[in-house]
């Protein structure tokens, strides 16, 4: 009676090991405010918001034609101490990476803040969310 309990036991714990080896975790997503003209290290990177050329979004509580976009200059500076300039166009899609290297991706996921019809917003208050996956 004994073999056959453990016999069971052993089926069962074989079993639930097994379903446990096929689970994916998903890693978890990193994401980062950058401020203008503040250099926010990154790994071992930093990543500035040099200014925000243009931001003709369409302001909350306005019924715009089009939905508008914002067009940012950015600084990136590697671990050797090499700077990359960009100026990247927003515009509410997906946008792919923009810096790769050795395992490192920074992807823009938006300007903030948005802007609304009832105020200006400072240059000194924009911010890049931007996502972070190593």
């Amino acid at each position: 009676m004994k073999t056959y309990l453990t016999l069971i036991c052993l089926l069962l714990f074989s079993a639930f090991a097994k379903a446990q080896d096929t689970t994916k975790v998903e890693v978890p997503k990193i994401y980062v405010k950058a401020y203008q003209g503040t250099a926010t290290p990154i790994s071992h990177t930093s990543l500035r918001l040099v200014q925000v050329l243009q931001d003709s979004r369409c302001p909350k509580g306005v019924e715009c034609i089009w939905a508008g976009n914002a067009k940012v200059e950015v600084e990136i500076t590697n671990d050797k101490g090499d700077k990359i300039t960009k100026q990247v166009t927003l515009n509410g899609k997906q946008l792919p990476a923009i810096y790769t290297e050795d395992g490192l991706e920074i992807f823009i996921r938006g300007l903030a803040p948005y802007p609304t019809a009832a105020s200006k917003i400072k240059s000194s208050d924009y911010y890049l969310r931007l996502e972070i996956r190593n």
